[in-house]
């Protein structure tokens, strides 16, 4: 059987874990702490348009060497497998990369997503035309207004919308939405109604549904928790490497041997990419690319460009072959049975219409490839 290490306990981290075990390998994920995964609003983004992201040769997807209908292929498998694996744990999600829809954040400004919780999915917006919607408001909670909620969602969309505040008197002094978490939603006065809560409260009522929120979010929290589960809690230090392959990662005085790995560790957040003057990969040594070119050949010219638009350092990464190992900055794969998945892949904006689609087919494809290693 083979054995598969997937460093890094994000969304990236799990699909590979997924994909791994689905092909009977036996998989250990290490995870030094939640990652930017812990931090989405609610709603999965995964591709836009796979046609243009064929047309951007230094785009992750583009470079696995797929036509649009293998991504495709591969797009249904993964995010089918992931869906069921969620809904396991007791996290159910609805939608496919195929399908798109707008959805109310707490601020009633709409955001576009493709997967969503079960629980925020009554909300889209295009089926809320001609509905009431009582939007729930806690006179505690300071961080939040459910009628600068309603007043947007009837302005901006059209929704006939009105508060309906519920007092919660044992919250604590200067409430946020994060002590709402894990608290019993309440009964709203207003019958025949659609009815909007704050995320965090549990056992909604049929008719309701939760909004988006931006970090920290409590749909973050429930996703991290989901997809944490079974994995080491650690941080690897060091890695140990033997004619071109990598042998073991050291993590909290104990090494894990494996006959492959996947590298899934984000990149500022996660720790998977150090920023700075110059960007460095923090654990292989592996090269940073921008725009398909090192990183370290730019010099200042990309100090330049970083200083005009910050988004430029935010494009910046790892690059990888066709089956996702990743490269030096000469274009030469170190190891041959090291992959990599995720956001530290450069070549892609992750606050994007990719922002889950990158991490979810990358990781999938890699932990499919690693398994795969040595047959």
């Amino acid at each position: 059987m083979t054995k598969v290490l997937v460093i890094g306990g994000g969304i990236a981290g799990y699909c590979a874990a997924l994909a791994a075990r689905r092909e009977r390998a036996e998989v250990t994920v290490v995870a030094r702490a939640p990652g930017a995964t812990a931090l989405y609003a609610g709603g999965m983004e995964v591709v836009d348009d796979l046609d243009s992201i064929l047309g951007s040769p230094n785009h992750p997807l583009a470079r696995l060497g797929m036509d649009a209908v293998g991504l495709a292929t591969e797009l249904d498998a993964a995010i089918s497998t992931l869906k069921l694996a969620l809904g396991r744990g007791g996290l159910s999600f609805e939608g496919t990369w195929r399908s798109r829809g707008l959805y109310a954040d707490i601020h009633g400004l709409a955001r576009p997503a493709s997967v969503v919780p079960e629980t925020v999915a009554p909300g889209e917006l295009g089926g809320l035309s001609g509905k009431r919607v009582a939007v729930i408001g806690v006179p505690q909670v300071g961080d939040y207004d459910a009628a600068s909620t309603a007043q947007a969602l009837k302005e901006l969309h059209g929704i006939e919308a009105f508060a309906e505040d519920i007092s919660i008197p044992e919250l604590p002094p200067a409430a946020s939405i994060t002590d709402l978490y894990g608290r019993r939603a309440p009964s709203p006065r207003a019958r025949g109604a659609a009815i909007a809560y704050p995320p965090g409260f549990t056992n909604l009522p049929s008719d309701g549904f939760e909004l988006l929120a931006s970090p920290p979010s409590p749909h973050g929290w429930r996703l991290q928790q989901a997809i944490a589960l079974g994995a080491v809690s650690a941080e690897v230090s060091s890695i140990e490497t033997g004619r071109g392959k990598v042998t073991s990662a050291r993590a909290s005085g104990r090494a894990f041997r494996a006959d492959a790995f996947v590298l899934a560790t984000g990149r500022y957040i996660g720790g998977g990419l150090r920023g700075g003057r110059t960007t460095t990969e923090s654990l292989f040594g592996l090269g940073v690319f921008h725009e398909g070119l090192a990183a370290a050949s730019l010099g200042t010219r990309l100090q330049h460009l970083k200083y005009l638009d910050p988004r430029e350092e935010m494009r910046m990464g790892v690059m990888t072959d066709r089956r996702l190992r990743p490269l030096l900055e000469d274009g030469s794969v170190p190891y041959t049975n090291l992959y990599a998945a995720g956001s530290m892949l450069g070549g892609y904006d992750y606050s994007g219409p990719c922002g889950f689609g990158v991490p979810i087919l990358t990781g999938w494809l890699a932990g499919r490839n690693a398994a795969r290693q040595g047959q």
